[in-house]
């Protein structure tokens, strides 16, 4: 070893960790800033939940209160409609109303030539069917 070697250093020494100590001196600021960027928007993401439940339990609490209110007012509503319908039906206009209508439909379907109509609406029609469809089944 030369005199000259030993005060000299070595180049590719000297570059490698002259590389390597500029990697790391840029390195640390850009981790800090990186730290800190993300301190900020996980603050950020805290207060955005924080405020997305407050909004949540207040929207959940007005919709009860409305929705309680909606009830009791079509509750009332409908009592109101039944009493108005029940008014109506016991008018004497409309029971007058009612006994001409029924009147009407009688002489329609026991008048002469419906007996056809008579036969399709009348009830009993629905036992002898079904009493003879049974008989057809169990007899063959």
């Amino acid at each position: 070893m030369d005199k000259v070697d030993i005060l000299t250093s070595s180049r590719v020494d000297a570059l490698s960790q002259h590389r390597h100590a500029t990697i790391i001196s840029r390195l640390g600021p850009t981790l800090a800033y990186a730290v800190h960027v993300q301190s900020i928007l996980g603050s950020l993401s805290v207060f955005l939940c924080w405020r997305a439940y407050l909004v949540a339990s207040v929207s959940l609490v007005q919709a009860y209160y409305a929705t309680r209110l909606l009830t009791w007012g079509t509750k009332l509503g409908a009592w109101h409609g039944a009493a108005a319908a029940a008014a109506v039906w016991d008018m004497k206009t409309t029971r007058v109303l009612r006994d001409k209508i029924f009147y009407e439909f009688a002489l329609f379907v026991l008048g002469a030539g419906n007996g056809l109509f008579l036969v399709v609406l009348w009830p009993g029609w629905i036992v002898i069917g079904g009493t003879s469809f049974v008989l057809w089944q169990m007899c063959g």
